[in-house]
């Protein structure tokens, strides 16, 4: 609920970018160890994230997404870079097969060109972003035989929270719990975060980096245990509550069981993770638009 990164701007598939030739009299957004990401290809996926938001976006929060997705697409780059140098074999029999897995075995590629086309792209689209997830299948197993999971990659907090739409309401309610009301009690009568409030309002395990900033500042500056003031984001008032903690480089075995059970599950994308933090610190990147650059 609180993840851009949980929009797809391509169902079918869960990467957004291609690894496109640069040349000189391209119009380009960003430059990735000499590849360029076009402008008229950011634009176009930046259209459909738009599309799927279903709403308008006011300018700063169309900045943030904007940025976010050119570090997506970025990373998706630097991965196809990556696997083409370990002899990932990305040729067109390759990516034709895995659209055919795609479509079921099917053979009517007329219906689903039009299912392509009604999402706003084209075929050419989806060949790119088909290569790019076999290049990230092909890297995530080159990871998981370079890293090691037995610790804890980032911080990972479990919080629960009770969303509402307007600050009165979020005041009233924090009241109600400083005097002693039952937390998820609230939280399943009045939060329309319907995902978390039928189970008392718990997000579950989560890097709290992956949620929206203002959240997660608050999130960050609470203790185990601790109840935040309303905090206002995109997407309401919210009332957190931190439930536990477990701090990077603390040893996995030592962790809930909970949380050793997500880990595992995704142990893939967390070796994944920490090979593409190299592959982003030796890059070569340059911002041709300086309002995309990541903050320092």
């Amino acid at each position: 609920m609180l993840r851009l990164r949980g929009i797809a701007t391509l169902v079918l598939v869960a990467a957004l970018v291609a690894a496109l030739a640069g040349c000189n009299n391209v119009d380009a957004i960003a430059r990735v160890n000499g590849e360029n990401i076009t402008r008229e290809e950011f634009d176009r996926y930046y259209d459909q994230v738009v599309s799927q938001m279903g709403a308008e976006l006011d300018e700063a929060t169309a900045l943030n997404y904007k940025q976010q997705l050119l570090d997506m697409m970025i990373e998706s780059m630097l991965i196809t870079q990556e696997a083409e140098e370990l002899g990932a074999d990305l040729s067109e029999e390759v990516v034709d097969a895995k659209i055919t897995e795609l479509m079921g075995g099917s053979t009517d590629t007329a219906a689903f060109e039009e299912q392509v086309a009604a999402a706003g792209l084209d075929m050419e689209d989806v060949r790119k972003s088909v290569r790019d997830q076999i290049a990230r299948e092909y890297l995530t197993e080159k990871a998981q035989e370079e890293y090691s999971t037995d610790a804890l990659t980032e911080t990972y907090t479990l919080l629960s929270h009770i969303l509402v739409a307007d600050e009165a309401t979020a005041n009233d309610l924090h009241a109600q719990i400083v005097a002693g009301g039952d937390f998820a009690t609230l939280a399943a009568t009045y939060s329309t975060d319907t995902a978390s409030s039928i189970d008392g309002g718990s997000l579950g395990w989560s890097p709290t980096s992956a949620y929206v900033s203002e959240f997660a500042a608050a999130a960050d500056a609470l203790e185990v245990g601790d109840l935040s003031d309303p905090v206002q984001s995109d997407f309401g008032w919210h009332i957190i509550l931190k439930v536990d903690q477990r701090d990077a480089g603390e040893e996995l075995a030592d962790a809930p069981a909970e949380l050793q059970e997500m880990i595992d599950s995704m142990g893939g994308d967390v070796a994944l993770q920490q090979y593409v933090d190299k592959l982003w610190e030796d890059a070569e990147i340059k911002y041709y638009d300086e309002t995309l650059m990541p903050a320092e």
